[in-house]
């Protein structure tokens, strides 16, 4: 099953893949953090939440449609960068809660691009006879995403504040589109 990692295109694809997901999941448990330690308001907190999520309602059978007729690659790298330019302005302004929940929006709706597009160049990557494969360890990557985000996000935070979690997303998004 880990021999497929070895295959260079995938094995890049899989990494960037860890990468930007586990950071984009940090940045999603430091931001709550972060506004809830700004004003104190669990429902300003749950904004934020409510702001991440609302681009899947609004763009979400939208963005797949896009991505079938782009090139796959393309969207994802440029998804990518354009999540790390977007995290730029909060360093700058962290305690700007308009400008917060403008970046969980958008942060949102540019991972409605970046996955569909993951998904749709797996195919291109592998043979057929390993894509089951290739599916299964893609989803683990999510998982892995998933698992390890959190505790990265609300380490970094403890450790180095927001800007701290700022900086290192910004970093993974731009090696995930190298």
């Amino acid at each position: 099953m880990f021999a497929l990692l070895r295959e260079r295109n995938f094995g890049l694809l899989w990494f960037a893949g860890l990468i930007s997901f586990t950071w984009n999941s940090a940045f999603f448990i430091a931001l709550p953090l972060h506004i809830y330690q700004l004003t104190d308001s669990t429902l300003a907190t749950a904004g934020t939440l409510g702001a991440s999520f609302l681009p899947s309602v609004l763009v979400g059978s939208v963005a797949g449609v896009f991505v079938d007729r782009w090139d796959r690659q393309r969207v994802m790298i440029v998804s990518d960068l354009l999540r790390a330019a977007l995290l730029l302005p909060a360093l700058l302004a962290p305690e700007s809660l308009p400008l917060l929940y403008g970046i969980a929006v958008a942060q949102g709706t540019l991972r409605l691009f970046f996955s569909p597009a993951e998904g749709a160049l797996l195919p291109l990557l592998v043979h057929p006879d390993k894509l089951v494969t290739a599916n299964a360890l893609n989803a683990m990557n999510n998982q892995f995403g998933l698992l390890l985000g959190p505790v990265l996000g609300a380490f970094a935070y403890a450790s180095f504040g927001f800007s701290g979690v700022l900086l290192c997303n910004v970093v993974s998004f731009v090696a995930s589109a190298l």
